[in-house]
């Protein structure tokens, strides 16, 4: 520990029992510390354990806390994880509701709607069926019942099963 040693001259002279002090309690500090560790050389020696090793009971202790740690890291990456796949739900509907339009712009043969997610695919307006972000496909119906011009869709969700509050359509998108 070091003390300021130019502040004013009229000060210096306040500071000598303060610095005396402290350079006496380093030196504590330091002897006591000393002792511990020729203490514990000795007591290591006697046991035949190497010096700077670590116990058993450390090393549990290290990896208990550090688990917790991951642990509490893991729910808040398990909730983001589940916000994400609703974000990629309701951005594949985006796609599907703009791949519906372009099928209809290039459809031939007075065809208002496709009669299915498959339609798009043959058509090359998607490679492959869209599915929700659970991998389940989604609930097709075109022209819609809320969505008249367009096309109205439904994932199941998390759970996969109809009716459930997880429910993400494509009408409530504002969610």
């Amino acid at each position: 520990m070091t003390l300021p040693t130019s502040y004013r001259l009229e000060h210096a002279a306040s500071y000598r029992p303060l610095r005396r002090a402290a350079r006496a309690l380093a030196s504590l500090v330091r002897n006591v510390g000393r002792a511990l560790r020729r203490e514990h050389r000795a007591d290591a020696a006697i046991e035949g354990r190497a010096e700077g090793g670590y116990t058993l009971t450390e090393i549990m202790i290290a990896l208990a806390i550090v688990s917790m740690m991951l642990g509490g890291a893991a729910v808040y990456a398990f909730g983001q994880f589940e916000k994400a796949r609703k974000k990629e739900t309701i951005n594949m509907m985006r796609k599907i509701k703009d791949g519906v339009l372009q099928w209809r712009m290039d459809a031939t043969g007075g065809e208002q709607c496709p009669s299915g997610l498959a339609d798009l695919v043959t058509s090359k307006v998607f490679n492959k069926e869209p599915k929700d972000g659970w991998g389940r496909q989604f609930v097709f119906k075109c022209p819609g019942d809320h969505d008249t011009d367009g096309v109205d869709l439904v994932s199941f969700g998390k759970d996969g099963k109809e009716g459930t509050a997880d429910d993400i359509k494509s009408w409530d998108e504002e969610k």
